[in-house]
């Protein structure tokens, strides 16, 4: 088969904060969770949290859990916001730190942004891994994520070049509108004539 282009969607009515549509002033770190997760414990946010204080970036976390929502006071360089359009944000950050589902790792590979990606059960093990393997990004356990790992995110230009190509890669693929004209182009042309439009039925 033919590796058809990425195609961002995002639930209708999903308004994306304004600041997240303007270039940031400083580096810009998005953390996005699971559309699955609830309220619960994450130990995704509490390592972002606990490294956040030692990295130099605006770092926002997009739907936090209510142990965040709650809390009594955040990093400075931490701030929260709602719902998300990921393909109006990307643009406009340096990294994305996600849980290793394909919609965000998607994203983020459609944006050419450095991601890292927490691996997990399922395919988001296989997709925190590829995007290691291809350069594009980090993978790390949930629970174990760095300042370290955070601030390489934003000054590796390996991660950086790596994220750009790929970005270039899809673009440079047809789009699922393209192959679908291609497919009915093919489908016209091999399909029998009609009679009606031949003037052969008597």
């Amino acid at each position: 088969g033919t590796p058809l282009q990425y195609t961002p969607y995002t639930t209708p009515g999903t308004e994306t904060a304004a600041f997240l549509r303007r270039p940031p002033e400083r580096p810009r770190i998005l953390v996005t969770r699971s559309t699955m997760l609830g309220d619960g414990p994450d130990p995704m946010l509490r390592s972002v949290l606990r490294a956040a204080p030692h990295v130099d970036a605006e770092i926002v976390i997009v739907r936090p859990n209510r142990a965040v929502e709650r809390a009594d006071s955040l990093p400075a360089n931490v701030r929260t916001v709602g719902w998300t359009a990921l393909h109006e944000a990307l643009p406009h950050c340096t990294a994305v730190v996600n849980h290793g589902g394909a919609g965000s790792v998607y994203a983020a590979l459609h944006a050419g942004v450095p991601q890292l990606a927490t691996p997990a059960p399922g395919d988001r093990r296989w997709n925190a891994e590829l995007v290691q393997q291809r350069g594009a990004g980090l993978a790390a356990r949930a629970g174990r994520i760095t300042a370290e790992q955070l601030t390489a995110l934003v000054t590796d230009a390996a991660l950086a070049d790596a994220a750009r190509a790929v970005s270039a890669e899809i673009a440079a693929m047809p789009t699922v509108a393209a192959a679908a004209d291609r497919t009915l182009a093919l489908a016209c042309a091999s399909a029998p004539p009609n009679p009606r439009s031949t003037g052969t039925i008597p």
